[in-house]
């Protein structure tokens, strides 16, 4: 019980300590159904130390004064991942910091005989959004080939597509990823308690989790097949997501089933005799005084590295600089002017920027509107490179994006790389490129932004940042190449770049040609 009590108090005193990560992880499990497995996570993990006391009653408390260079530099982590607002990077350092203090107070023997715990403990941060775009792509795929090989007519524009008998689009909760999640938690809980070797737990994992996606690819064919056959009059509204939960318990179910065939039969390991102590009373007595007293000590120290950090990052909050110079106006050249008529009502959907800027310029016919959305210091309410940030929200009805992608476009200084994505509603194909600009530096990686922005603060600089996007209509239905984008961009990128400069545009970028 002591075990149980020891490895408690020093995980709710970290989660106390980095509180505020502790808060963004209980807020994503709420927020998200996707990681709503998470409030299982902590229970399961007492649980899982619970039973392992008769070995914990058996290993000495001896300090390991090396954890604290392990606290220390999982600290910098956090610390940097803090800075730039990068949740994933510091809630998975909150975690390692619980065994990093175990080590440290406790021992390394500890650490060993909680491996798994501590490993499923990781299992409570929010992470895998990335995963959603590839894992709609693949889901598409299958769909509509399977579709094709039935024999059902099928036209696909990016991820949604049409049938006969109606339209269908293939979103974030299409993807499986809510899926993948809860079958990586429960099947890697179910290994590790059926079976013994780690070469059989890790194939029962492999197979638990290719097999629900593949399940998920054949749920959604059954789904579309089901709406076509019945007239459109099942598997549509609250059916589709209850024929796809009982879908996903019953391959579980199956799954579970079959993994018990493969069980490995228990061994009893019967606990040794417990060792004599030949000791006088009077050496006990003082050996556990000095245990005790290093033990007091390691706490000490432990704690005072735990707090450095939290510090350290209050510091640098209140010693930046703050962005609050508006956007200057992006100056006409080289025979692009300025109009009042926009290429599309479409706009991005964003949370919480500084300020947003629409502008609209023609040249030989071809126009191309420009959006800025300027952003300040980053908060966990607003960040330039966030998941919230979109050019479509996957629920919007009026505009989905059927395409994303990347390309090279030559500048007067060289060559640089946008992203690229195609968008489709009200009667319009839009081509857009659009990247991240962050103290005079433009880049596409969301890990560079962040480190962009740190570097901003330890120098001193101003931390505006901005997303910038050009759109125009796409000429040819077949082709993505943008004709009006790569004249914009090797045209006018120097102006569009001096307006987010705080300070007066360059010579010559005045005057419309």
């Amino acid at each position: 019980m002591s075990s149980l009590v020891g490895v408690a108090a020093i995980l709710a005193g970290v989660l106390a300590i980095y509180a505020q990560t502790s808060v963004s992880m209980v807020d994503a499990w709420r927020e998200s159904t996707t990681y709503s497995h998470g409030f299982l996570i902590l229970p399961i993990f007492l649980w899982l130390v619970w039973e392992r006391r008769s070995t914990l009653a058996r290993l000495p408390m001896q300090p390991w004064w090396p954890g604290l260079l392990a606290i220390s530099a999982i600290g910098s982590i956090w610390l940097t991942s803090r800075l730039a607002f990068a949740a994933e990077p510091s809630q998975i350092a909150l975690v390692a910091l619980v065994p990093a203090v175990v080590a440290t107070l406790l021992g390394r023997a500890w650490v060993c005989a909680l491996a798994f715990p501590f490993a499923f403990l990781f299992f409570a941060v929010p992470f895998g959004d990335s995963l959603i775009p590839p894992m709609i792509d693949w889901t598409a795929d299958f769909v509509v080939a399977a579709l094709r090989l039935c024999g059902v007519p099928v036209h696909r524009d990016g991820n949604d597509f049409s049938i006969p008998s109606g339209d269908w689009s293939v979103v974030d909760a299409c993807s499986g990823i809510r899926y993948v999640f809860a079958c990586l938690t429960v099947s890697s809980l179910y290994a590790w308690t059926m079976y013994r070797g780690i070469r059989r737990r890790l194939v029962f994992i492999c197979a638990a989790l290719a097999t629900v996606v593949v399940a998920n690819w054949l749920r959604a064919f059954a789904i579309v097949m089901l709406a076509h056959f019945s007239d459109n009059k099942l598997a549509l509204g609250i059916d589709h997501f209850i024929y796809g939960s009982v879908f996903f318990v019953a391959v579980i179910a199956v799954l579970f089933s079959l993994g018990a065939l493969w069980r490995e039969p228990a061994v009893v390991i019967s606990d040794p005799a417990p060792p004599t102590d030949a000791a006088s009373p009077s050496r006990a007595t003082s050996l556990d005084g000095r245990a005790s007293m290093r033990g007091l000590a390691a706490s000490f120290a432990a704690a005072a590295v735990l707090v450095l950090w939290p510090l350290l990052l209050a510091g640098t909050e209140r010693g930046s600089q703050q962005a609050s110079a508006p956007t200057g106006e992006i100056a006409p050249r080289l025979g692009w002017r300025l109009v009042d008529e926009p290429v599309t009502a479409w706009k991005p959907q964003l949370r919480d920027p500084l300020s947003e800027t629409t502008r609209t310029f023609e040249k030989n016919a071809r126009r191309v509107t420009v959006y800025v959305a300027m952003f300040d210091r980053p908060t966990p309410e607003a960040k330039l490179a966030s998941s919230a940030n979109r050019l479509v929200e996957p629920a919007d009805p009026r505009w989905k994006q059927v395409r994303r992608g990347s390309a090279e476009a030559s500048t007067g200084g060289g060559v640089v790389s946008v992203r690229t994505g195609t968008l489709v509603g009200q009667g319009q194909r839009v081509i857009v490129w659009h990247w991240y600009w962050v103290d005079g530096t433009m880049t596409t990686s969301p890990a560079r932004v962040a480190f962009l922005q740190i570097l901003a603060r330890i120098r001193g600089h101003s931390e505006r940042s901005a997303w910038v996007i050009a759109a125009t209509l796409q000429e040819d239905p077949a082709s993505s190449h943008a004709p009006a984008l790569e004249t914009f961009f090797s045209d006018m990128l120097e102006s569009v770049d001096a307006s987010l400069k705080p300070g007066d545009p360059p010579e010559g970028t005045g005057k419309s040609g």
